[in-house]
Order: structure tokens, then C-alpha cells, then sequence
């Protein structure tokens, strides 16, 4: 099937840190790769993990490591994705690297399709399609809203079916060489590194490309209190991002701000001109009205079709009170 001594040598990356309840999944996924054991390994990047996540590791470690396959860690003393990710490509042995998150799973050929695609096509980074789960059930309606284009947005690696040039790519495979030219993962940012660091390949000409038939998944938040608090926290690291680098995001980013906007504006102008209380309620209730028309291409239980309006509505607001909050960071 391959003529081994002509692909390319690959390392996945894996970043954790406490991850014992997706460690073994998302590892597992990557050992079970169809790609050929001696062409590609595994760099763990662990920023101290005290919870078990590391003999999860070892036990896999002692199992799967071999002379032609290796897991590997190394530690991220500093315990933020950008050093990790930083740490794991300086280390990295391959031409390539390629990552996903803890909280992901690659599907069995995701290394395969990607170096295929990569050795295709023009780019610098190939990626493909996400797809989100509840890691306690499929139809966990949270895992609905975050995969819901009206949840979070219209990008190419989550709605679309078409091959292609794309301005974006999710868990993407690249070629080592453009951190040497574009430089690494910007370490001053806690969340968001991967947007800021594609803007700058972009500006230098690189280019993504997005294939469906790479597929992985990731595992929700399958709490409201924590997909909040995420949401919360990505929109305040949009503004810090929009602050320094205006360029790096897209209009789709900023909706969620504007409508935050939109409606405390009308709150407050409501008061001189009681006329804007009127559009204020229209625009909530035309989000709300939205909201429904979504869920049932998700969804056809009537429970979660009532629920799912209110949850994209609270995550819109706390992804835009970030975004404010982010004006002041």
C-alpha cells in the first residue's frame, strides 16, 4: 500500500495538563493510526499533570513503545498551550507536525489523509473537518449548540463538505519549517495562539487547506457552567488579540460582540428614546427565533429544541461580556 521510504516523517503533538478523564482516547487515537508506525511519533507535552493523566501516559508508553515507534514526554514547565505547543515543535523529529487537543480523538486515518493531502496540494498547512461530541452521549444537546453553525460560526472545518483553499484549518498538519519563517506560537497569549499565529503564515503567503476527509473529533464541555466559562474566556482573548493584531480576525468573530453591544446600547439609549427598548426586544427575539430554526436541524426532541435557544443566547452573551471584558486586558 505505501512505499514507506518516501513518506515523510511526522510528529503528532499532544499538550495536557490534568486530562485524565480524555488522555486515553485521544492517545489511543493517535497510536491506532494507519500510517506506518516508523514514519511518525508522539511528543506529549505535559505542564505537570498531579491528577493520574501521566500513568495513563506511561502505561501506554510501557505497552506501545517499541524500536521503530515512540511515545515520548516532555514537561511545559510554563502550562500554557502556546509553550507547549512551542516546546513540542522544537523537539519535534519529524519534517511534519500535527496536533489535536486533549479533549480530541483523530479519526484512524487523520495522519494518512493529511500527509497525502499535503503532498498534493500548494500549502503549509493542511486540516479538515471537526466534528463535536459529548463525552457522555452523542445527542448531550451542549454538544448540539457547539456544533451548531448559529453556536459558533460558519468556518470551513465545521460546516462545509467542499475541498478546497481555506483561510483556517483545525488540528492541521504542517510543514515544520514555516515556524522557522513565520516564528512559533505567541507565548503572552493564553487562548487563541493558533488564530494569531495563522494570520502571520497568511501575511507571509503561506496557505491553508481544508480537506473533509481528514475528520477528528472533539469532546464538549458537557457542562453549561463550563461552556460558558469558556466562551467567556475566548471572547476576552479575541479583543486582546483584535487590540494587537486587527488583522488576525475575521468578521465572524465579531458578531457575538456586536450583539452584546447591540442590546445593552438599546437598554441604555432606551431611556431618551423609549423606541429603542422596542428594537432591543426585536433583536432578542429574533436571536431567539433563530435559535429554534437551528436546533431543529439538529435535534428533533422537542425538550432540546426548547432548551437549545436559550442556550446559544447565553453563550453569545458571554462570549461578547469577554470581548468587553477582554477592552480592559
Amino acid at each position: 500500500m505505501y512505499n514507506k521510504e518516501k513518506l515523510p516523517f511526522v510528529s503528532a503533538l499532544l499538550v495536557t495538563r490534568n486530562e485524565k478523564d480524555y488522555i486515553r482516547m485521544s492517545l489511543m487515537s493517535l497510536i491506532d493510526q494507519t500510517y506506518p508506525k516508523e514514519k511518525y511519533e508522539i511528543v506529549i507535552i505535559d505542564g505537570g499533570s498531579t491528577d493520574g493523566t501521566l500513568d495513563i501516559i506511561q502505561e501506554l508508553q510501557d505497552n506501545y513503545n517499541s524500536e521503530s515507534f515512540s511515545i515520548r514526554v516532555v514537561p511545559n514547565p510554563k502550562k500554557i498551550l502556546a509553550t507547549g505547543w512551542n516546546i513540542g515543535i522544537l523537539s519535534a523529529k519529524g519534517e511534519y507536525v500535527v496536533r489535536i487537543d486533549a479533549h480530541a480523538t483523530a479519526d484512524k486515518d487523520f495522519i494518512e489523509k493529511s500527509v497525502e493531502t499535503m503532498q498534493r496540494v500548494d500549502a503549509v498547512c493542511v486540516g479538515g473537518k471537526l466534528t463535536s461530541k459529548s463525552l457522555n452521549g452523542e445527542d448531550n444537546v451542549i454538544s448540539y449548540v457547539l456544533s451548531s453553525p448559529f453556536g459558533v460560526g460558519n468556518s470551513s472545518f465545521r460546516v462545509s463538505e467542499d475541498e478546497g483553499y481555506a483561510d483556517t484549518a483545525v488540528y492541521g498538519l504542517y510543514k515544520k519549517a514555516i515556524f522557522e519563517k513565520a516564528g512559533y506560537f505567541d507565548e503572552k497569549m493564553v487562548r487563541n495562539q493558533d488564530i494569531e499565529m495563522h494570520s502571520r503564515i497568511k501575511k507571509g503567503g503561506g496557505k491553508f487547506y481544508f480537506n473533509p476527509a481528514i475528520k477528528s473529533t472533539y469532546y464538549t464541555r458537557n457542562t453549561v457552567k463550563k461552556m460558558l466559562k469558556q466562551a467567556y474566556g475566548n471572547g476576552q482573548w479575541n479583543m486582546v488579540l483584535l487590540k494587537g493584531r486587527s488583522g488576525a480576525l475575521s468578521i465572524r468573530h465579531l458578531v457575538p460582540f456586536a450583539f452584546v453591544i447591540s442590546i445593552f446600547g438599546a437598554a441604555f439609549l432606551g431611556f431618551l428614546y423609549p423606541a429603542f427598548w422596542f428594537l432591543g426586544i426585536a433583536v432578542i427575539l429574533l436571536h431567539l427565533g433563530l435559535g429554534v430554526y437551528f436546533a431543529t436541524k439538529k435535534t428533533k426532541k422537542s425538550n432540546q429544541i426548547l432548551a437549545m435557544p436559550l442556550l446559544f443566547f447565553s453563550l453569545h452573551i458571554a462570549y461578547g461580556l469577554g470581548y468587553i471584558r477582554g477592552i480592559f486586558s
